[in-house]
């Protein structure tokens, strides 16, 4: 399912959250023995350039991955798409969340084949985009800066504006391939949800 050899494709592990829910940073949380953001580093291991958009780069210097200081703080995810295409030496930025460990490192290899020569692409369920799980390409840089720019940080906003390829989720051949997409997709916003995602494996 690796369709990754005819790009140039980055993996971007997003963790420039707050965790507020959590009351401590969640990519340091412990998951099967190691940190979150290392069990994320570990799914993007199928790409050439692998990096962490984070606000506080000292936090995660433990992991040897070069870290990507957002730009724009206070934007969410649409910050850390801008300046990880920004930095990125590859076309294409393929995201991951830092708090959604059980989501299956071949998932970002379809999602990054569907981008090729397209703009964006990201699965959706039920009818709605998983904007985290993106594929971005550079030329998809001068739309998110104008939303950023108009002050209009919903990232979901951005693949209507864009030449984008929606990889439905529940389209029988992917849902054959790695199951129920509600089993993998959780994210572990506060105590109770990270508890249980150790018995979701």
């Amino acid at each position: 399912m690796n369709k990754l050899k005819d790009m140039s494709v980055a993996g971007c592990v997003l963790a420039g959250g707050q965790s507020r829910r959590m009351g401590t940073d969640k990519a340091l949380l412990e998951f099967e023995g190691k940190p979150l953001i290392a069990c994320a580093l570990e799914r993007l291991s199928g790409f050439s350039e692998i990096f962490v958009s984070a606000a506080a780069a000292e936090s995660y210097a433990f992991t040897g991955a070069r870290i990507v200081p957002d730009e724009h703080p206070g934007m969410g995810p649409l910050g850390g798409f801008i300046s990880a295409l920004r930095a990125a030496d590859s076309d294409y930025v393929c995201f991951r969340p830092v708090d959604a460990p059980l989501i299956p490192a071949e998932l970002h290899y379809l999602i990054a084949g569907a981008c090729l020569g397209k703009d964006a692409a990201v699965p959706t369920v039920n009818g709605f985009a998983e904007p985290l799980l993106a594929c971005l390409s550079k030329t998809a840089l001068t739309v998110l800066e104008e939303l950023a720019s108009g002050k209009n940080y919903k990232a979901g906003d951005a693949f209507p504006l864009l030449e984008t390829a929606y990889v439905t989720l529940e389209n029988p051949d992917i849902f054959s391939a790695f199951g129920e997409p509600s089993a993998y997709l959780v994210n572990a916003n506060d105590p109770d949800t990270f508890a249980k995602l150790g018995k979701r494996r």
